[in-house]
């Protein structure tokens, strides 16, 4: 009789998390405007970024360049941080 409790407890926690999880995502969703539906990741950037190595991992998060081309400019930057 325990475990039978027990596995019904389980189900509804899960189930009322799960249920307010997809809310709280469905609401940033209707926030930003943006998703399509799996769920999305924002990034603000409101102030320009000064720091060259965060645009270039921005950019390469964002597919904007391949890994390659981020592999070459990152290490350009380690190399020479005063540019």
């Amino acid at each position: 009789m325990a475990t039978i409790l027990l596995v019904v407890f389980a189900l509804v926690i899960g189930t009322v998390t799960m249920n307010l999880g997809k809310g709280y995502v469905e609401e940033t969703e209707h926030e930003t405007g943006e998703g399509d539906g799996r769920g999305s990741v924002v990034i603000n950037v409101d102030d320009v970024l000064e720091d060259e190595l965060k645009e270039l991992q921005l950019r390469y998060i964002n597919g904007q360049i391949s890994r390659e081309e981020y592999l070459e400019q990152e290490k350009e930057i380690v190399e020479d941080p005063s540019s």
